[in-house]
């Protein structure tokens, strides 16, 4: 049953999107026949009510080529609490990432000529979300987490499309075939997220690595706001170096060793 509080009032379609996300297994079993015009709803009906399983699959079958989870997230028609004002889920984040990951996956075995979507997407948008505050959420995923979870899932996608690139070549021929049309093939499918970075001395390495994937590499990291803790010059520099500058809007250097 749905607890309605004062002053966040949602609409009938609310009301029963929150019953859809109820039961995954039958979502999951006509998410293509529910028009695209729901998934927003759905999606942040997922997210409010804690459904992962749900917000794994609709970003999977995600039909817009823009996913911005901020504005999906934020006071709307349909339900008035503003969930981008409240720190994020672990699982309900991490859901959706791995629903990305999955996205991804598929789109590179896929022929990129078939119409079994309608739409492509290209711009997961992770900014945004309340990061600040004193108090420790065991169930919610800082910044420091959120870009570990988005490195790993990167990585694990370029080490994906490098394993199947290297069965999938029997002779020196088609190596030399498969390089010439990669390029052009990744630009097609790949996925810009955008994210604010938190790096540290411990996840510095994972980053990097990630970030150097990213060029080759199907979730393509786009950092907004960066800020580093604990890293020496070079670290920093490293990392720095790494960054679209022309997507960068804010850099935030805080106890580094620059010894």
């Amino acid at each position: 049953m749905c607890c309605i509080k004062a002053g966040e009032m949602k609409s009938l379609v609310f009301l029963s999107a929150h019953k859809v996300v109820s039961d995954h297994l039958s979502l999951r079993s006509a998410l293509e026949f529910i028009p695209s015009e729901l998934y927003p709803v759905l999606f942040k009906a997922a997210f409010l009510y804690q459904k992962p399983l749900v917000l794994h699959d609709l970003v999977h079958r995600w039909p817009f080529p823009v996913l911005n989870i901020q504005k999906v997230l934020k006071k709307c028609k349909h339900c008035e609490q503003d969930l981008i004002a409240e720190k994020p889920n672990k699982l309900c984040l991490q859901a959706a990432i791995l629903g990305l990951v999955a996205y991804t996956k598929d789109a590179v075995k896929e022929d990129r000529n078939s119409h079994s979507r309608r739409h492509w997407l290209k711009v997961v948008d992770l900014t945004g979300f309340r990061d600040d505050g004193p108090t420790q959420d065991t169930e919610a995923m800082g910044p420091w987490s959120r870009t570990v979870m988005l490195s790993r899932a990167c990585t694990d996608v370029y080490r994906q499309i490098g394993n199947e690139a290297k069965s999938s070549l029997k002779r020196r021929r088609e190596m030399l075939n498969m390089e010439r049309t990669a390029a052009s093939t990744l630009d097609e499918i790949a996925v810009d997220v955008h994210a604010d970075l938190f790096v540290n001395s411990s996840s510095s390495d994972i980053l990097r690595d990630a970030l150097e994937a990213s060029s080759g590499c199907s979730i393509r990291l786009k950092c907004r706001d960066f800020r580093a803790e604990e890293l020496s010059i070079k670290g920093t520099v490293r990392l720095l170096e790494l960054l679209d500058p022309l997507f960068l809007r804010k850099i935030d250097l805080r106890y580094n060793n620059l010894g």
